[in-house]
């Protein structure tokens, strides 16, 4: 975050030497910051920790009770379970180390924003309980995102259903589209899909997969100081806003009325003239927008970033639904992307995984093909897996092998692997039809459903289809019930000795 403050503050203007009087820090760093990726990954040498590390704790406690360094060193050599027996002087130059960093946390550093083109907008959540919507007699709880430029005072207002991080973002990315860019700073109230909490000393720490969406986005998250009205009045004021001048004295019929209303109120503010400055707020979007960040990326399309252990059934847990990967990757962990329609999982940069994304708790979303490194050591798992795959992907289908696997039991292993091949050469619609069309008429295995996938016409299937080779004639088979009966509970073993 002290990265993104630094190409925050050159955004404004500031020169080298500005930006790091501001930061504590050398121009030059300052320099060689701004010329590197805002999210940089150092590689660490292979030098050996110090012993005096696993003190770390202690010291900054140590410092915190202005205990000298003599001191330290006694109580450090004094400790029963992990007593040090290192020399005085790598004692010393470790804990000066230590030392600079106790006193940067110490030191809370501020970074100023006067609010200029395209630099700040503000961000907060509405709640309103038991809403009263004209149409159906349930009342209940609605919340919407609202966000506003502060130099322009242009505006954006969503309805939403939740408070979730995920709902945060993608509104988030819906606004920048809506304004034609994202701005440098972007301001919250102490949200918890934001920041985790607050240290000792009072500094957010960030949630990581929000912190991981701002550095991908290139915006600096601020978040207003607990207590301190001159900041967090300002967002408050923007629900207030949003409550007097849009719900107040207006009737909804229902959502899609509500949210219908809502883009016709928000278009009308943002081409009125504004209280706060007396212009015209979509006049000065317009200077706005060439100092934005471009927006490169759709609500949809984002992967939130999030990272996941893959456990002993090669599946992986994201908001209660489980999805399969590799089977080699059991116990590792995974970075998993969640875009609105589709999940995905990488191992650093290579994509190991692809799934429809699911909303709603239920059975694992399993690919069989993550499991062939097990299916060489258990192919009778392969059959298995194989068959619920199916079973998935469509009702005929799952109706077809249900019955085909009561009629052929112990022996459909090797037509459910026919099935899974017709279903990569054809796909699910194909043999989903197929399926449907051998089930009424009673024609139950793999050989059918090859005969019907490989007809042209699907006009002449009925006609065309061959239930049972020799099949006898009707009158035929015209029997008494009770050999019908006789036939029904296994009595007689085929259609001719019937």
């Amino acid at each position: 975050m002290d990265r993104s403050a630094i190409k925050a503050l050159r955004k404004r203007g500031k020169s080298y030497s500005e930006i790091g009087e501001e930061m504590n820090c050398d121009r030059r760093t300052v320099k060689k910051i701004l010329e590197e990726p805002l999210e940089k990954i150092y590689k660490k040498g292979n030098l050996e920790p110090s012993q005096v590390d696993i003190y770390k704790e202690d010291i900054f406690k140590w410092l915190d009770q202005e205990i000298s360094i003599l001191r330290m060193i006694e109580l450090a050599r004094e400790d029963k379970e992990k007593p040090y027996k290192g020399c005085r002087t790598a004692f010393y130059k470790r804990v000066e180390k230590f030392k600079k960093e106790w006193d940067k946390l110490r030191d809370e550093s501020f970074v100023r924003f006067e609010g200029i083109p395209g630099e700040y907008l503000q961000v907060d959540w509405g709640e309103v309980r038991e809403f009263p919507f004209i149409r159906g007699e349930k009342r209940k709880t609605i919340y919407f995102f609202a966000a506003r430029l502060k130099y322009s005072r242009y505006s954006y207002v969503e309805f939403t259903e939740n408070q979730k991080q995920e709902t945060l973002i993608r509104c988030l990315l819906r606004s920048f589209e809506y304004f034609g860019g994202i701005p440098w700073v972007l301001v919250f109230d102490n949200m918890k899909t934001v920041i985790k909490g607050r240290d000792s000393k009072k500094r957010p720490m960030w949630n990581s997969s929000f912190q991981k969406f701002a550095v991908e986005m290139e915006f600096h998250p601020d978040v207003c100081w607990p207590y301190s009205p001159n900041q967090k009045g300002s967002v408050e004021n923007l629900v207030k806003w949003v409550k007097g001048n849009f719900i107040s004295g207006r009737e909804f019929l229902d959502d899609e009325d509500l949210s219908i209303q809502c883009r016709e109120w928000v278009n009308k503010i943002n081409t009125s003239q504004s209280q706060a400055h007396g212009k015209i707020p979509s006049d000065i979007l317009k200077e706005e927008r060439s100092k934005f960040t471009p927006h490169t990326v759709s609500a949809e399309d984002y992967g939130i970033y999030r990272e996941v252990i893959v456990g002993k059934e090669s599946l992986v847990m994201i908001d209660t639904n489980r999805y399969s990967v590799p089977a080699i990757y059991v116990g590792q962990v995974l970075t998993g992307r969640i875009r609105e329609k589709v999940i995905e999982f990488y191992d650093g940069s290579k994509c190991v995984a692809k799934h429809q994304r699911r909303l709603h708790q239920s059975k694992p979303v399993i690919d069989p093909a993550h499991y062939e490194t097990v299916f060489e050591k258990k192919p009778r798992a392969r059959v298995m897996v194989y068959r619920d795959f199916l079973m998935e992907q469509d009702k005929s289908i799952s109706a077809f092998i249900a019955e085909l696997c009561r009629r052929h039991k112990g022996t459909f292993g090797g037509q459910i692997l026919e099935m899974h091949n017709m279903w990569q050469k054809h796909g699910t619609d194909e043999l989903g039809v197929a399926c449907a069309l051998a089930s009424e008429h009673g024609a139950y295995g793999s050989d059918y459903l090859s005969s019907l996938l490989r007809t042209p016409d699907r006009s002449q299937l009925i006609a065309t289809l061959n239930l049972k080779e020799d099949m006898p004639k009707q009158n035929e088979i015209d029997r008494a019930l009770s050999q019908y009966e006789n036939y029904a509970i296994g009595g007689v073993s085929s259609w001719k000795t019937f």
